[in-house]
């Protein structure tokens, strides 16, 4: 599974902002004992309208960590907890081109609901960035 932004955007994030969305219970990660092996963020929007939409972002899973279970370990405790704070709806943006984090969301239950045609820029080439959905129940 990757994230649409490049690594060196994740990895400018300053110490204070990961502990300022760890205390508030957004981030979440996947270990290998005490190796971080993948990490992802989900979220409400701050307004009474959208609370019922958790939205997960800035996905990523080590190479070292894919084909190992974590990614859907992962991804299955955060909607989990979203759904205990209200959520009844997950959505995310994927990258159109990332044909394995795309299944993934696929087998997970997401459904394709939109997507932005060349929404998302790659090194020089323009990609669809593509909006899945899940309903909870």
């Amino acid at each position: 599974m990757g994230f649409v932004d490049v690594a060196e955007t994740d990895a400018a994030r300053s110490d204070d902002v990961v502990e300022a969305m760890l205390a508030r219970g957004e981030a979440w990660g996947a270990f290998d004992g005490d190796r971080l092996i993948g990490k992802l963020t989900i979220d409400a929007l701050p307004y009474p309208s959208l609370a019922h939409t958790f939205w997960l972002h800035a996905v990523y899973v080590h190479p070292d960590g894919r084909g190992t279970g974590a990614s859907g370990q992962l991804l299955r405790a955060a909607i989990a907890d979203a759904q205990s704070k209200g959520a009844s709806r997950i959505a995310l943006w994927v990258n159109g081109a990332n044909v394995h984090a795309r299944g993934l969301y696929e087998r997970m239950g997401f459904k394709q609901t939109g997507h932005v045609p060349g929404g998302i820029k790659v090194a020089d080439a323009l990609v669809d960035d593509v909006l899945m959905t899940m309903e909870l129940t």
